[in-house]
């Protein structure tokens, strides 16, 4: 199998998690916005976006998160997304509100701000920046959340919850909307999950 990597969030989301898993997946990089919007590539993803898992047999899976369960499956060791029927439901309990609360907020400001978006959606600044001004209070959220004393987003244990909130960690980095220094627990949070070497993933 082969993944077709580029510098986008949904593919930072799939390298964290292979790092995480400890596993080998070939890849093939590819420039944003040129090669992923090009004939070739849109006859694996017609959405021409990244990443792209593709099986030995010719099969296709184009969804970080579709990418990430099918690895977690085939990849049994180190699981990310729970064993036990309780384990897999909090998990995606909690992948589900990051991804909703801190990932997606971030995500839909940048495709409404970045002119590489601009042939794909039809743009509204000003929705832009309403996304912008509501993620200091979503961090705040988590930070409430956190102040029960667990390690990590879902537990005590890292999990795929934790890489979606990476992911986020990473655009809130590149947009000026990292964690207030006030909310202390989001803070340490951050610290613990920037310290991993998926980080650099």
């Amino acid at each position: 199998m082969k993944l077709y990597d580029a510098q986008a969030a949904n593919a930072k989301r799939v390298r964290i998690f292979i790092a995480e898993k400890g596993i080998a997946v070939p890849t093939v990089q590819l420039e944003l916005g040129t090669d992923t919007r090009s004939a070739e590539f849109r006859k694996l993803n017609s959405l021409g976006e990244v990443p792209v898992l593709e099986l030995d047999n010719g099969s296709v899976i184009a969804d970080s998160i579709a990418i990430c369960r099918y690895l977690d499956l085939a990849f049994p060791q180190r699981p990310l997304m729970g064993c036990t029927p309780f384990e897999i439901g909090h998990i995606e309990m909690w992948s589900q509100r990051i991804y909703q609360e801190l990932f997606l907020p971030i995500g839909l400001m940048v495709r409404h701000q970045l002119p590489l978006f601009a042939d794909v959606i039809e743009q509204v600044p000003d929705f832009a920046a309403a996304q912008r001004r509501v993620m200091p209070g979503k961090w705040r959220w988590l930070d409430q959340e956190l102040s029960d004393g667990r390690t990590f987003i879902a537990g005590d244990v890292f999990t795929f919850a934790d890489v979606h909130g990476m992911t986020a960690l990473m655009l809130a980095d590149i947009f000026d909307l990292s964690v207030p220094s006030d909310c202390i627990h989001a803070v340490n949070w951050s610290e613990k999950v920037r310290s991993r070497a998926s980080w650099e993933a």
